[in-house]
């Protein structure tokens, strides 16, 4: 039987679901060819943060220059850095063949267009908005006004360019159901599911915030298959990548059968290399194979919460008994 591990998400169209997510390896156009050579289906490139280039000018500007000066030069650093990343962008997609989506995260409206509209002009093939949070969290932000701040944001950037837009969720969201709908209405094409935000820890004997465990392992792919399954189920015209937790080519399988049409993958890379595509990649056609699936798109959501007996499984919210 002949099978094919072709998909289609947010109108991209993908020789295999494996996408590289963004991540340090995803920085160069020489490191973008050799994710290529090892089989990806497509790459997010390392993001770029509103945040960290606002520091990193500021920083520069302090041991610069002082007094009426700081402004002019803190502009033009970040000017520097924003043309930097679009270089790039444009070195990265005449590099590569394979679909190149651009990642970006921004503070303000603002720049969100901005970077929207550079990243278009680069010539990539879609943007994932990488959409946090955390720090809009607190008891005097009124309810939804951060889903109507990421649905705002997605329909800002859709005035600003014609590309697939892609928005990657965190997991706190209260309704994410209900969010997904609105963004789909707001110009959305896929959605990520999840993103992970700075991992922390204590050290007790300092008493100082570290960094936490940066990885994800194959206990971090529960979260995101649920949701996964109930959101392909009730929100069907929006296509749905996994991401986090994705370690072998058995849990593309579960994801493609929750509903996925592809998964971003960072961890695996560094656990095993970029030569593990190869070995995913067989994985998942041989078990296409033994299983009579001729593409991703005749198991595809198979095992969503649309079908009875798989919904109670995915909505239970509490464990009836536990098996070890």
């Amino acid at each position: 039987m002949t099978t094919n591990l072709k998909t289609t998400f947010a109108g991209l169209k993908l020789n295999n679901p494996i996408i590289a997510a963004a991540s340090p390896l995803t920085a160069t156009a020489e490191q973008c060819v050799e994710l290529e050579k090892a089989g990806v289906g497509a790459i997010v490139i390392k993001s770029i943060f509103e945040e960290s280039i606002a520091h990193n000018s500021q920083e520069l500007s302090d041991m610069l220059s002082h007094g009426e000066e700081v402004d002019y030069l803190d502009g033009y650093i970040g000017e520097q850095m924003v043309s930097e990343w679009k270089n790039s962008l444009v070195s990265i997609k005449a590099a590569c063949s394979i679909p190149i989506i651009a990642s970006i995260a921004c503070r303000s409206i603002e720049t969100w267009e901005r970077y929207a509209r550079t990243a278009s002009e680069a010539g990539v093939d879609a943007l994932e908005l990488n959409l946090m949070n955390v720090g809009r969290c607190t008891r005097h932000t009124p309810y939804g006004e951060i889903e109507h701040h990421l649905a705002h944001t997605v329909e800002v950037v859709r005035k600003n360019t014609s590309l697939p837009i892609i928005v990657k969720l965190a997991s706190n969201m209260t309704n994410p159901a209900a969010l997904v709908d609105r963004l789909k209405a707001c110009g959305a094409n896929g959605v990520v599911l999840f993103n992970r935000p700075y991992p922390v820890d204590i050290d007790i004997e300092k008493r100082e915030y570290t960094t936490g465990q940066v990885l994800t392992s194959a206990y971090n792919l529960a979260t995101p298959l649920r949701w996964t399954g109930i959101l392909s189920a009730e929100i069907p015209a929006m296509d749905y990548a996994l991401s986090g937790g994705v370690q072998t080519w058995q849990d593309i399988v579960k994801a493609v059968l929750a509903g996925a049409s592809a998964v971003e993958i960072c961890s695996a890379l560094y656990h095993k290399g970029i030569d593990y595509v190869a070995e995913m990649k067989q994985g998942l056609e041989e078990w296409q194979q033994n299983h009579f699936e001729e593409s991703i798109d005749t198991y595809r959501g198979r095992m969503n919460a649309s079908k009875g007996q798989y919904a109670k499984d995915l909505l239970r919210a509490q464990y009836l008994h536990f098996k070890s």
